[in-house]
């Protein structure tokens, strides 16, 4: 089976050094041999690898018409022009393997419908969490169950960043300088900071785990740039982590979506997913709950990911498609304003008499109750409150919170995030 790949970054190099170095493991597993025929790149000038030189073309058709070459990889990143490229090559019956979430979250059900004309298979594993196999267990293994929600931790780059500030104390800026130093975060981390890259994965998992095409665009997202110190230290008070949760629940009147900061336990099952890992969390009948966890990005974790669907595309000559239907239909989605959650936050008050009367009368007034009250020491004429609210509706938040914008007592609100501080099975 001859393959043309398009990208030689960090993880084509390494499919391609893989598939070269295994290629008789893999010979014996499918019965037949894999060989990469083709390798597109963009830069003639940069050293390359001896032994994949012969290989390189600068000129994308030299793949898509290619009439010997069955299966196109694409790792290019970014929208344009890797969704034209697949798309052409999926035009042309060719089994299409990729790891760009950007594509498949903005114009999956297409791809997917066109392949489905042309018979060609379209495989996404590694678009989301990386090396952990979550689209294939929607797809295959948990088919059977009817799922009521997945949280995911889909983000190793904020992953990293917020457990160097709960964990060590780190300032934000510090951290998001040591994930650069690492190679976990980008030089514009833009995407990851401000949750673009969790709202694409959340949409692809929703739309597979739920039955209709979720647009990325109706994730309602929030990202971690206003967590500070201050916010970490009041989550250990809580027993408490904060990390950015990627959600996704079946509700009675739609799906809720959103990718946001989360106040959860020291007891949820992903408090303890630390550094630059991903995790998965899925809730279900008659399965249950879930945990999927491992490295979420990076050569090693993508490339095993898109490996695994090369020889799934293989096999697939043999025994029929493996390619993962997309929903073209919308999926119902529920308005925000009836989101139901939890929240925390954090008030910059007057420190006199009556400030916490004035702050809990506001919450009543919305139809709000309060789970929790904290005002650490203060030794001036400010101080700060924290507050941990019961589930409640979105809308009787906002009206909350302009209540307090009015109130003479409150001077600032500090930050306002999601507070999920029990599991799945505690809340039902």
């Amino acid at each position: 089976m001859r393959i043309g790949v398009l990208g030689l970054g960090t993880v084509g190099r390494q499919v391609v050094e893989v598939l070269d170095l295994e290629r008789e493991l893999f010979a014996a597993r499918l019965g037949e041999e894999i060989e990469v025929t083709r390798i597109l790149v963009r830069d003639q000038d940069k050293p390359r690898p001896q032994s994949m030189r012969s290989r390189l073309t600068y000129e994308p058709d030299d793949i898509l018409k290619d009439p010997d070459i069955e299966v196109v990889v694409e790792l290019m990143g970014g929208f344009e022009p890797a969704h034209s490229y697949i798309a052409e090559a999926i035009r042309r019956g060719k089994a299409v393997v990729t790891a760009n979430k950007e594509v498949i979250a903005r114009s999956g059900p297409d791809l997917s419908a066109a392949g489905e004309r042309a018979g060609a298979d379209l495989l996404f594993e590694a678009a989301v969490a990386g090396g952990i196999p979550i689209i294939r267990s929607l797809q295959e293994s948990l088919a059977g169950n009817r799922l009521r929600a997945i949280y995911g931790i889909v983000n190793g780059t904020t992953n990293f960043i917020l457990s160097r500030m709960h964990e060590d104390g780190v300032s934000f800026d510090a951290a998001l300088a040591e994930a650069k130093e690492r190679g976990y975060a980008e030089a514009d981390p833009s995407d990851d900071l401000d949750a673009v890259d969790a709202a694409r994965k959340i949409s692809i998992l929703a739309s597979l785990a739920f039955g209709g095409w979720v647009d990325v665009d109706a994730v309602d997202r929030i990202g971690i740039r206003s967590i500070s110190a201050a916010d970490v230290r009041e989550a250990k008070h809580l027993g408490a982590v904060i990390k950015l949760v990627a959600r996704a629940q079946a509700t009675p009147d739609g799906l809720a979506l959103g990718v946001s900061p989360t106040l959860i336990s020291r007891s949820h099952p992903l408090a303890d997913v630390s550094g630059a890992q991903n995790a998965v969390y899925v809730c279900g009948d008659p399965i249950g709950e879930l945990l999927f966890a491992g490295p979420g990005a990076g050569g090693p974790a993508t490339s095993s990911a898109v490996i695994g669907d090369i020889l799934d595309a293989a096999r697939a000559r043999r025994v029929g498609g493996r390619s993962v239907a997309l929903p073209l239909e919308p999926a119902p989605l529920l308005p925000l304003h009836a989101h139901q959650h939890s929240y925390y936050l954090r008030l910059r008050v007057r420190e006199a008499a009556g400030t916490l009367a004035a702050v809990a009368e506001a919450f009543s007034r919305a139809g709000i109750s309060l789970r929790s009250v904290h005002q650490p020491p203060s030794s001036d004429d400010e101080a700060m409150v924290s507050l941990v609210t019961h589930v409640t509706a979105r809308e009787q938040l906002e009206r909350a919170r302009e209540m307090l914008r009015a109130e003479a007592a409150v001077l600032s609100e500090e930050s306002c995030i999601l507070a999920e501080l029990d599991t799945d099975s505690q809340r039902r």
